[in-house]
């Protein structure tokens, strides 16, 4: 029993560890007054502060302001669960015309749904475009019903719209997972 109390101490200790703080790279950066008139240089340019981009590279087929993917599915999984169909057809390129043989027809077809859940991860390009017209979507969702609860892992992948303001489901593929 004291061995194990001693073999668990080393994992306790590294559990507990915080990881270093993160370093804010939008910080203002401080300037002198004289700075205004004076010409740039080659060392300035080397001295600049890193800036994060305003658009992420990989969602820069649409508008600025347009949704990210992962919230579009979002909001697509809230119609599902509030059986909206307009809504939720709403978010495909075609919507499907029968649901039974949507490509998330698993999803479609749980009845007395409670809850519904989920998680998607990074999008990833699909085309070799730059900027990408065809995005991946990994996900995972989890369906409460009075049945019981209902896992499926798979993708959604996501193009611009005609107009290139917001992302639409061009496909999808989910699959039923055990836990």
């Amino acid at each position: 029993m004291r061995r194990t109390l001693l073999l668990l101490m080393p994992l306790v200790a590294l559990g507990c560890s915080r990881p270093p703080p993160a370093v804010d790279i939008t910080a203002p950066v401080a300037t002198r007054p004289d700075d205004a008139r004076r010409q740039p240089t080659a060392a300035d340019d080397e001295a600049a502060p890193l800036r994060p981009p305003t658009v992420l590279p990989l969602l820069a087929a649409v508008a600025d302001d347009a949704e990210p993917p992962g919230d579009m599915l979002s909001r697509y999984m809230t119609d599902l669960l509030n059986r909206d169909r307009a809504a939720s057809d709403a978010a495909w390129t075609f919507p499907p015309a029968d649901p039974r043989r949507a490509d998330d027809a698993a999803l479609r077809q749980l009845d007395n749904v409670r809850a519904l859940r989920l998680r998607s991860q990074t999008p990833v390009a699909v085309d070799g475009k730059h900027p990408s017209q065809l995005l991946e979507v990994p996900v995972q969702v989890r369906a409460v019903t009075a049945d019981g609860t209902f896992r499926f892992g798979g993708w959604y992948r996501v193009q611009p719209n005609a107009d290139g303001s917001a992302w639409q489901i061009q496909s999808a593929q989910l699959r039923p997972s055990l836990d």
